[in-house]
């Protein structure tokens, strides 16, 4: 037992010290914080504010009033003056740590592009967001469905996002999985041929994206010619990239993504008038909850709430989600702060970080 507890001392040691590897390659160390009332909270989380995975995450950890360290990441490339300016997840100290919990998933690299984030379908991206630490347990984990799950699990009060019963449990978890075949991505960066809705300064971003993101991880690729692991890492996300770039303009695509969320939002709403689905009905809200608003605010600030005008019960349900705290912090606040302004979410509630 005591060679036991000596092992997983180290083992936090070394999490402690590639953690603040990543926290140093940050350039500006007012984005790492604390939240909470703990000095050394058992858990830290790199994620970006923006970002939709992380959103999930920070919404979960808000709903269990958990403390944590909050590493929150430039995750867009830009142009410098001598360059292209990487990314911070895409830097080694960050691709090292990240493979740690993508080893322990025993999941693929991601070999190609589908405009979906799901772990589960598409393969582990390495030089993604987000990545919780747990220094107690001594545990890196990726992907943001197992990291709620794992939060969940660990942390039942105040909420407990998964219910006991197997069938409520059951349908959260089904609903969760629908949610993961959402083109979140796609609907993100590509350009719809018919009535693409985004924010005029988005798409101007969403121009150069893919080309930055390439030639950033080529450099690194090439910088690190000596480590196969981060080399395999780099070459991974460089096709995933190269994939995205194929398809943004891709009108068969991107009407293809239209379609498949307008196709989702509608089995939302029968799934919401069949009283099987919780927290509209009357239950507590859920992970489903957690997933589904993330989505649907996103959405919203795409422009695309559209998609949902003549499907009453997804409308309300809409609706009632933003009013929920964590959601408006966490989801419509961090998008306000973090994204171009919108004019779809004008009317939203104020929730701002400032």
């Amino acid at each position: 037992m005591n060679l036991e507890k000596a092992d997983m001392a180290t083992t936090i040691d070394q999490l402690r010290h590639m953690a603040a590897s990543v926290r140093a390659g940050m350039l500006d160390p007012g984005r790492s914080t604390l939240v909470g009332d703990e000095r050394n909270p058992r858990f830290e989380l790199f994620h970006a504010a923006s970002s939709l995975c992380s959103q999930k995450v920070r919404t979960v950890l808000h709903e269990k009033r958990l403390s944590w360290r909050s590493n929150d990441m430039v995750i867009l490339c830009a142009m410098g003056a001598d360059g292209v300016i990487a990314a911070e997840h895409y830097n080694p100290a960050y691709v090292r740590l990240r493979l740690i919990a993508g080893r322990e998933m025993g999941q693929a690299l991601v070999s190609g592009y589908s405009g979906r984030t799901s772990v589960e379908t598409e393969g582990f991206d390495p030089c993604a967001v987000p990545l919780l630490i747990d220094y107690e347990a001594g545990r890196v984990i990726a992907d943001s469905k197992r990291i709620c799950c794992y939060l969940d699990e660990i942390s039942r009060e105040p909420v407990q996002l998964l219910p006991v019963v197997a069938q409520a449990r059951a349908e959260v978890m089904r609903q969760v999985s629908i949610v993961d075949q959402l083109p979140n991505a796609a609907l993100l960066y590509g350009f719809h041929p018919d009535a693409d809705r985004r924010p005029e300064s988005l798409k101007s971003v969403m121009e150069t994206v893919y080309d930055y993101k390439v030639t950033a991880l080529q450099a690194l690729a090439a910088n690190n010619a000596g480590d196969a692991e981060l080399v395999a890492a780099y070459q991974a996300k460089i096709a995933k990239e190269n994939g995205g770039k194929r398809v943004c303009h891709n009108a068969e695509f991107q009407r293809a993504a239209r379609q498949t969320a307008s196709d989702l939002l509608r089995e939302l709403d029968r799934s919401l008038s069949g009283q099987s689905f919780p927290y509209l009905n009357g239950h507590e809200f859920s992970l489903a909850d957690v997933a589904w608003g993330v989505n649907l605010i996103r959405m919203a600030y795409l422009g695309l709430a559209s998609l949902w005008n003549d499907l009453p019960n997804v409308e309300r349900y809409f609706e009632a989600l933003t009013e929920r705290p964590s959601l408006c912090r966490e989801a419509i606040g961090a998008s306000i702060e973090s994204l171009p302004p919108s004019d779809y979410f004008v009317g939203l509630k104020d929730c701002s970080m400032n």
